[in-house]
């Protein structure tokens, strides 16, 4: 048996469906063309409408210990009618959905956000409203951590995913949408004492990446959950050249290696210490930086930082980009291309057929040094995790290393210590 689309209007599919259980299904024997669902809900999360009149492609990013870029909707609607104040609206929400053959039934959640700016445009006798949507890892930015009206949390000797938790769980009581689920934190196996004081949300929870191990990584989701993990050792996705990969750039970097800390904290006189990786100030050189937080002062915590930044730094850095082809289409028919909403940041893979050579780690081994002996051509030799995805509808875009961002070099941490600084002795609860 077979319906129209008009008859399940949440379905974004043309042609027939199926119907098994009262459910449309779509029909694999077609042709398998993706089409997108963009569901809008007023800020208390009740549905308003399904907009159907959109006539622009979802393209979006989402990077490595963050959320998603900004989403902008066009929507071929008159500049004096095109329901504002009811689906356009600020504050409203957006889920976005994609439904291919990868996804037969509820579709895939690939992007959620607050309605944060519209534009109303006439351009000659053509009409049309541009709506854009920001991630609520944004909102995170928006708010400072507060506990009962005070702005100074202190924990001691806690697991930074506990400390994570209920960071979050302070964020939704006081309105935050971001929030945490069962199983999408995972334990570190540390403990430490950390305070924070007058720091955003979105402050906090980068501070607790720092005071993880390495390979410890954070996430939001389309589903707005935060996810914690640790770095795969094996590979998440495998990638094939020829196949699913249409583009390939490799390269390796020398410049941004460090093995050298010196941890500069608080006390009386500054608690100050110095950390190195002797393997790599051997086959590289001295490669130094300051580290500044005066919250701390005892060797648990600084240790913990400082394993961390050596351990994803000491070696150069191999950097790959691949665009990986979604596998519907012509490519469904001919059995090429990924699932491309399968993919998330965080995620670790391989690449195979990269090169003509044996599937071998290393040509010569040496402690502490490898990935700079590792030969660039030779990318199907290592697991690499995936930093930043750039989203349209028949392709992403990956830029894959074999470690995570400098979260303590950026211009913006630089400014945090700063900040930091300056509000170490703030007064508990602001007058």
């Amino acid at each position: 048996m077979t319906l129209a689309l008009q008859k399940f209007g949440d379905v974004p599919f043309g042609g027939e469906l199926d119907v098994i259980g009262n459910r449309p299904v779509y029909d694999v024997k077609l042709p398998a063309k993706k089409r997108f669902l963009y569901k809008i809900y007023n800020s208390a999360g009740n549905f308003i409408a399904t907009w159907i009149d959109v006539i622009s492609e979802p393209k979006f990013s989402i990077a490595l210990n963050g959320g998603f870029s900004e989403l902008v909707v066009d929507l071929a609607r008159l500049e004096s009618n095109y329901d504002e104040g009811v689906s356009v609206k600020y504050g409203n929400q957006l889920k976005l959905y994609a439904f291919d053959a990868n996804s037969r039934y509820d579709g895939d959640l690939i992007f959620s956000g607050v309605l944060s700016q519209y534009v109303p445009n006439v351009d000659g006798n053509k009409e049309k409203v541009r709506v854009s949507f920001l991630s609520y890892w944004w909102q995170l930015d928006q708010m400072i951590l507060e506990n009962a009206g005070s702005t100074t949390l202190n924990y001691s000797a806690q697991d930074p995913s506990n400390i994570l938790k209920d960071i979050l769980d302070k964020f939704t009581v006081a309105g935050g949408k971001v929030n945490y689920a069962t199983g999408s934190i995972d334990l570190t196996a540390t403990s430490l004492a950390y305070a924070f004081n007058t720091a955003t949300y979105q402050e906090a929870l980068l501070k607790l990446i720092e005071l993880s191990p390495a390979g410890w990584y954070l996430r939001v989701g389309a589903d707005d959950i935060v996810y914690f993990k640790n770095k795969s050792v094996t590979a998440d996705h495998i990638f094939t050249l020829g196949k699913d990969i249409e583009m390939y750039e490799p390269e390796k970097r020398i410049e941004n290696i460090i093995n050298t800390i010196y941890f500069i904290g608080g006390g009386t006189p500054n608690y100050y210490k110095k950390y190195i990786s002797s393997g790599s100030v051997s086959a590289y050189g001295t490669r130094a930086i300051k580290y500044i937080d005066e919250k701390v002062t005892t060797d648990d915590v600084s240790l913990i930082i400082a394993n961390r930044i050596l351990g994803m730094f000491k070696d150069p850095e191999v950097r790959v980009q691949i665009r990986v082809s979604d596998n519907n289409g012509d490519a469904y028919q001919q059995q090429k291309g990924y699932d491309i909403e399968s993919i998330k940041v965080g995620d670790t893979c391989r690449i195979k057929n990269a090169t003509s050579k044996a599937d071998t780690k290393w040509d010569e081994a040496l402690f502490d040094v490898d990935v700079w002996d590792y030969d660039i051509t030779n990318a199907s030799s290592l697991v690499l995790q995936i930093m930043k995805i750039d989203y349209v509808p028949d392709a992403v875009t990956l830029e894959l290393s074999n470690r995570q961002p400098d979260i303590t070099k950026k211009i913006d941490s630089i400014n945090r210590a700063l900040i930091d600084s300056i509000t170490v002795d703030n007064p508990a609860s602001p007058a």
